[in-house]
């Protein structure tokens, strides 16, 4: 029986000169769904009506879920991190990591 989870998407944001780790895993998930208000099957509805809040806010939940498995702080608001991606070019880096942990290129595949 294989349990390796395979729901998993890194990548990393630069704020500055500071580089922060962040990964879209179940984890992540959790902590979007219960910190969000969203049910699992709201998700994909979450992430349309508004994309521009949605994935920075996944990547905020991902950064922060990374920080507290290595027992370290994301010293940044939500808002602030939202407005640093943005505004610097992070949101294609956490869109990848969502894509890939959902693996949206397999669908048809055989």
């Amino acid at each position: 029986m294989n349990t390796t989870n395979t729901f998993r998407g890194e990548f990393e944001v630069a704020f500055g000169k500071k580089k922060v780790k962040g990964a879209f895993t179940m984890n992540a998930l959790r902590l979007v769904m219960k910190n969000e208000g969203i049910k699992l099957e709201g998700f994909d509805a979450y992430v349309g009506e508004d994309p521009l809040t949605a994935i920075p806010t996944i990547g905020y939940y991902s950064c922060i879920s990374e920080a507290i498995k290595t027992g370290k702080e994301l010293k940044m608001n939500k808002e602030q991190f939202i407005a640093e991606v943005l505004d610097n070019g992070g949101l294609d880096a956490i869109s990848e990591a969502v894509a890939a942990a959902l693996d949206t290129g397999s669908e048809g595949k055989a």
